[in-house]
């Protein structure tokens, strides 16, 4: 039986992200630690750039020793983001005592029981059918560690223009007999079987950007093998924080409710990334943009950081509409007599969209 913590795209970044990428980091080795893992696999962009390689990598090296003390293998290659940059060949490095695999195509060994092919990125992976695999030994395992697209467990794009990752096949996983797939470049984690695998993204273990991929609980995955059988248990990041976005509306006169603004903040940790859309239409546009900015202020205070916003039309398109004035006066004889509490809210967000939806009406006869 053997342990692997598997993760992949930490994207460790040097200046203001760093002290958050090493919390993220140590949790990391902290679990390998508690599980006695035998292997810390990390299917690449540990770094998010050749730079950040180049600049962290002792630091990185350091920080991972004590688990090649304890009897943990650290696995580790390249992925696409290393390579961004890059002024040497990533496979001229040396990380020992990590088992650093940059030399394409792939390499192979074995250890506890269980063989890897560990694939650096690659812009293709079309010569994979030409690959000297060994067979199979019988009764190991064979885990995979790949920085790569597969069509079949992920449909979407490849979001990163200037970085994209290669594409690997379904029928790699077959041919080589493969039974654990450790992925990476996804940043939302995900499992399918591919070719007789299990292949698994982990997801980024930590908010590397304001986008919906990045939303939810961070994590890694911990796989257990014995024998044929998998056991793959995902664990929390608690040092990641999660990714977070909101929508609130702004009032006729540019401010934003109070009691949205607290509910917002009660929700908030000190390692979040949040993102605030404001919405609705103003009289005063300045003054909106002076809300928006103290928003973004007040909630920097509270979260890793946050971006606000404003996404407003101006209360001047229906001075002369006759439905919008009639509908504020419907509203305001159904306005709640306090502005505290759930009632007031609704009414708010009711004014609000409707005042929208009145505006968008307008802007398309115009």
């Amino acid at each position: 039986m053997a342990k692997i913590i598997h993760t992949a795209d930490l994207h460790i970044k040097d200046g203001e992200e760093k002290p958050y990428c090493y919390a993220v980091l140590d949790e990391i080795i902290a679990l390998a630690r508690a599980e006695k893992a035998g292997f810390l696999v990390l299917a690449g962009d540990l770094f998010d750039s050749y730079s950040d390689f180049e600049a962290l990598r002792r630091e990185v090296q350091a920080k991972l020793f004590p688990l090649h003390e304890t009897g943990c293998r650290v696995i580790y290659i390249p992925g696409n983001h290393e390579a961004r940059g890059a002024s040497a060949d990533l496979s001229a490095f040396s990380l020992d005592p990590i088992q650093f695999y940059a030399r394409p195509p792939f390499v192979f060994f074995e250890a506890e029981g269980v063989e890897f092919v560990c694939v650096p990125h690659a812009a293709d992976y079309d010569g994979y059918r030409g690959w000297k695999v060994p067979p199979k030994k019988p009764g190991a395992v064979r885990v995979a560690v790949l920085h790569a697209l597969n069509s079949t467990i992920y449909t979407g794009p490849d979001e990163e223009a200037d970085a994209r990752a290669g594409v690997i096949e379904d029928d790699f996983f077959s041919r080589f007999s493969i039974d654990y797939g450790a992925l990476g470049h996804v940043h939302s984690g995900r499992r399918q079987e591919l070719g007789g695998a299990l292949a698994c993204y982990p997801g980024s273990p930590r908010v590397w950007r304001a986008h919906a991929r990045e939303a939810g609980p961070r994590s890694v995955l911990v796989v257990t093998t014995n024998g044929p059988a998998l056991d793959v248990r995902p664990v929390e990041i608690k040092s990641a924080g999660q990714y977070k976005e909101y929508t609130l509306p702004v009032e006729l006169d540019g401010s934003i409710p109070l009691p949205a603004v607290q509910k917002l903040e009660a929700a908030l940790s000190a390692r979040d990334l949040v993102a605030i859309r404001l919405t609705g239409v103003v009289e005063d546009e300045n003054a909106a943009a002076a809300a928006a900015e103290s928003l973004r202020e007040r909630l920097q205070k509270r979260s890793r950081q946050a971006a606000v916003k404003l996404e407003t039309s101006p209360a001047s398109m229906l001075s002369g509409n006759s439905l919008a004035r009639a509908f504020l006066a419907e509203m305001d004889a159904v306005k709640p007599e306090t502005s505290e509490g759930p009632e007031y809210r609704r009414w708010l967000l009711a004014r609000q969209y409707g005042l929208e939806e009145i505006a968008g009406r307008a802007a398309e006869a115009l």
